[in-house]
């Protein structure tokens, strides 16, 4: 008898839902591989051209459908025979419609440690809540939002500098790995479930208009991890230097640097070529990278005692003066 006696994974046919880099590479790794890719299906509105390129270069049909559970799309969708459905960062929820046209299902891939984080903007909240490592995990899809059985779970590592690019860097390096093991996995049989309905979840929104804005009376740790967790290639947090809106791109902090009282926002120490020292509520943070409007971005060197903030009181004492400039004015 010849051969190994290790059986093989059957090819499968899949139908991948996605956008972005991490998407384009999955398809890459996937369609060379043992299976391959039927069908890709694109947002509405792509957040790049990174996905339809690949899709173009390796041949592969492409759907974007403006609603994924319409009857037409689903026709389509169900004439490309797909075994099974892949989405990684796809924007719209799959509807029981849409998961009944593969025999297998459909698998999701969150940049998540489930059911801790699920939902939306998951990287940045996870460095906003200070977090040492971020899952990635696979895991089947239901009816619900990332509530489906998990299939595999890794970790990747998040360090006390780590941007928001950084660790997004690192999540869409990996993650095709992941894809290509679950989909194995998928088809050899020795693929797991572990349900997640007996654990407690939590679930993150998206990002809100004035989620960005500093708070100087927060802690130093928050304000480091939350600076950290939306700069480039996200918007970058923003406070006020007097009259203008100021992004701040780069901080930092050390947990060892002293607590004392004083007046948040205020600028307290120089460093020459590295930034400058500003009050928080507890110790202090060192501003490094900063950014007006209309002005390149650069390392600040304020004079000790400026004010980053909204000046509450000014600004009240402002709508006083122009209220009683009104009244005067009244016949």
């Amino acid at each position: 008898m010849g051969g190994s006696g290790v059986a093989q994974p059957r090819a499968l046919r899949l139908a991948l839902f996605g956008d972005g880099a991490w998407a384009a590479d999955t398809l890459r790794r996937l369609h060379g591989g043992a299976h391959r890719v039927a069908v890709a299906v694109l947002r509405e509105r792509p957040s790049d051209g990174t996905l339809g390129d690949a899709c173009a270069r390796l041949g592969v049909p492409v759907l974007q459908p403006a609603n994924a559970s319409a009857p037409e799309f689903l026709a389509q969708l169900r004439a490309y025979a797909p075994e099974l459905l892949l989405s990684v960062s796809y924007n719209q929820i799959l509807r029981r419609t849409a998961l009944d046209c593969a025999p297998l299902g459909a698998v999701n891939f969150h940049a998540g440690t489930l059911p801790f984080y699920r939902g939306r903007n998951v990287i940045n909240w996870a460095i906003i809540n200070g977090e040492s490592e971020i899952g990635l995990t696979s895991h089947y899809v239901d009816e619900g939002i990332d509530t489906g059985d998990i299939i595999i779970q890794r970790s990747l590592p998040i360090g006390w500098t780590d941007t928001y690019g950084e660790v997004l860097a690192r999540v869409v390096a990996a993650l095709p790995g992941l894809a290509v093991d679950t989909v194995h996995a998928i088809a050899d049989g020795s693929a797991t479930r572990c349900r997640q309905a007996h654990l407690p979840g939590t679930y993150f929104g998206g990002r809100e208009d004035g989620d960005e804005w500093l708070d100087w009376s927060d802690t130093s740790e928050h304000l480091h991890n939350k600076i950290r967790a939306i700069t480039r290639p996200a918007p970058g947090a923003r406070t006020m230097l007097g009259a203008s809106e100021l992004v701040i791109w780069r901080a930092y902090y050390d947990p060892a640097w002293p607590r004392y009282i004083a007046t948040p926002g205020q600028v307290v120490g120089r460093q020459p070529g590295r930034g400058v020292l500003v009050k928080t509520g507890d110790s202090t943070l060192l501003v490094q990278e900063t950014q007006g409007v209309g002005e390149e971005p650069g390392v600040p060197a304020w004079r000790i005692g400026t004010r980053l903030g909204v000046d509450v009181v000014g600004a009240l004492r402002a709508v006083q003066a122009r209220l009683s400039a009104l009244e005067q004015r009244r016949p």
